[in-house]
């Protein structure tokens, strides 16, 4: 048990310090995104914006999914790099965070913490996690999973 910790915990490890350390792409392939990325050197720390905070930008969708790096499941505060996979769209913060989730099936999905149901982060509704820290996110199957979540 304490060997599948630590391998999850490296495995972890090595995705964050590979993203930090990922340099800019002079250019993206026309399927794989349709915005420009945000500066890499601003792109791995999730922030708020000066303009809004997270729970004023919640919508009856969640937070904007646009915001958020789904690969670190983090509120980012700006418009993350888009990922058109499967006739859906997914957002990562860099370079490293695209190939990811165009190759790595667990990245696209979540577990909603209220029933347990696997969620596909590009139709989840997403929210701060309460008491996270860097921007954490939560992905919901529904709003009503939500306002359930926040009253237990």
């Amino acid at each position: 048990m304490k060997n599948n910790l630590l391998y999850t915990i490296a495995a972890a490890a090595l995705l964050l310090a590979s993203c930090s350390s990922e340099k800019p792409a002079q250019t993206q392939a026309a399927e794989t995104t349709t915005a420009p990325a945000p500066a890499m050197a601003e792109a791995h720390t999730a922030h708020q914006t000066t303009m809004a905070s997270p729970a004023e930008l919640m919508t009856e969708d969640g937070l904007p999914k646009d915001l958020v790096c789904m690969v670190n499941n983090a509120f980012m505060g700006k418009k993350q790099y888009p990922v058109a996979f499967e006739d859906k769209m997914y957002y990562g913060c860099c370079e490293m965070c695209v190939k990811t989730i165009q190759n790595q099936r667990e990245v696209r999905y979540a577990t909603d913490p209220v029933t347990g149901e696997e969620v596909d982060k590009s139709a989840a509704y997403i929210a701060l996690k309460p008491g996270g820290a860097n921007g954490d996110v939560l992905y919901f199957a529904s709003e009503a999973n939500y306002k359930q979540y926040q009253q237990l």
